[in-house]
């Protein structure tokens, strides 16, 4: 599947280049954001007032939401080269966690979204869809089915999600919070900070592409998800799901292990979470002395996306920069916990000191610490990342990481950007509710016409 073009709205801005530019710098978006509540942390990554018409950070939840959602949607579209009768065939799919409905009741999610597509000119039925943080990537996972399947030629494909009292009271008691900086894979991590943000792609079949001659930003070749079936919160410390759902999107695209150049991961700083995704990484990528690579963590089956592969657990299918220096590698993967948990930093690392060098696998980064964790909005907007670090071979530093947790199998860039070598990139979430999901991507075919959306 082509990219034709892409947008999003952040805590850094909203341009593609100008945001990337902050990343790759070590800049956040974080500030402070008072509360009457007695939050853990008051600091989030808000989208700056005005952005893409959204005025006012205490208006309506409902009408931030369309603002942000139409506005972000309206600029992909524009990127990609398609006037308002090309955007009337054009099928529109939205995530989002819970998007409006965590302070109020109604409209459903479906009414919303709906509205959106209506205001962006679609004249098509849209779809809706609601996983927690895996919901964007979802979304990505499901409209490339649908143009599989022939229902559409093109799809605009995104997610939004915006700051609420809710979402940030139920974080700060569930503890995931942190009650500093967040510290993506840090020995020293207790959390994330929540953030804000809209995202937006325009997916289309090769044929469509090819007809229009269209721009491209990168290929959608492999997509796979997985589900750990423990329940809504409770971890699942085997390691196999997250990995079963890189493996699926790794087979959807035929792909190995050894051609990934680079990984946006959940990186939610969470003690647990971020455990858990080591873990997983280190089922495919072993640290030096554990063994090669293991083969498929499970046959992947018919299912919607690539198809999830069946196992203990239920499953769910969706079916040029300057180069640096490496920084730290750890050493062996700890236990595998798939969710947004909090917990202790012993109980979850594996014990085994940090090494140092440059490591056989793919460049592992992560964002959340400069974007805030947009939950839903997480896996369009990581997605992108990942296309622009597939253009430029570099990605940005993990903010505030200082110590590489032990265990962690995969290089990380500490305290500046670092260059990446050629293959493919991959795009992770881990959601609440056990939801798993992995994009693969890769850089524009030679000879296509601009980046849509790009510089």
């Amino acid at each position: 599947m082509h990219v034709s073009a892409a947008a999003w709205a952040t805590a850094l801005g909203t341009g593609l280049d100008e945001v990337w530019e902050q990343l790759l710098a070590g800049r956040t978006g974080q500030g402070e954001a008072p509360s009457a509540e007695p939050l853990r942390n008051h600091r989030v990554a808000a989208l700056p007032p005005g952005t893409d018409g959204d005025e006012d950070p205490d208006a309506d939840t409902v009408a931030r939401h369309l603002a942000v959602a139409t506005a972000t949607g309206a600029r992909t579209l524009a990127g990609a080269g398609l006037g308002p009768e090309e955007a009337g065939d054009v099928l529109v799919v939205i995530g989002t966690s819970l998007g409006p409905h965590a302070d109020r009741p109604g409209p459903s999610l479906y009414d919303w979204v709906a509205e959106a597509a209506r205001r962006l000119g679609s004249r098509r039925e849209p779809v809706a869809l609601s996983t927690a943080c895996s919901s964007g990537s979802d979304a990505i996972a499901v409209a490339a089915d649908l143009l599989t399947a022939g229902v559409a030629e093109r799809c605009l494909v995104g997610a939004v999600d915006l700051l609420t009292p809710n979402k940030r009271r139920g974080h700060s008691r569930l503890r995931t919070m942190s009650r500093g900086e967040p510290r993506s894979f840090d020995r020293d991590r207790d959390g994330m900070l929540l953030g804000e943000a809209g995202g937006f792609l325009l997916l289309e079949t090769a044929a469509s592409a090819d007809a229009r001659r269209a721009p491209c930003l990168g290929l959608l070749t492999g997509w796979g998800a997985s589900n750990n079936a423990l329940g809504p919160t409770e971890p699942d410390a085997s390691g196999t799901a997250a990995a079963r759902a890189v493996r699926a999107a790794l087979d959807l695209a035929g792909r190995d292990p050894a051609e990934v150049a680079v990984i946006s991961t959940h990186g939610t700083g969470t003690v647990l979470n971020d455990a858990a995704e080591s873990a997983g990484l280190a089922l495919l990528w072993p640290p030096a002395g554990a063994g090669a690579a293991p083969g498929p963590v499970a046959e992947a089956g018919p299912g919607a996306g690539g198809g999830a592969g069946t196992g203990s657990a239920a499953e769910a299918g969706s079916g040029p920069g300057a180069e640096a220096a490496p920084e730290p590698v750890a050493g062996a993967g700890p236990r595998s916990v798939a969710g947004d948990l909090p917990g202790s930093a012993h109980d979850a690392a594996s014990g085994r000191a940090d090494g140092a060098g440059t490591g056989a696998g793919p460049v592992a980064f992560a964002t959340k610490g400069a974007l805030g964790h947009s939950l839903g909005a997480t896996g369009v907007v990581e997605a992108i990342t990942v296309l622009l670090a597939l253009r430029d071979r570099r990605v940005p530093p993990v903010p505030h990481l200082e110590r590489v947790m032990d265990g962690f199998p995969l290089r990380l860039p500490v305290g500046r950007a670092l260059g990446i070598g050629g293959g493919c990139g991959l795009s992770q979430t881990l959601g609440f509710g056990g939801f798993n999901t992995c994009l693969l991507l890769e850089p524009a075919p030679a000879g296509r016409p601009g980046e849509g959306g790009g510089r």
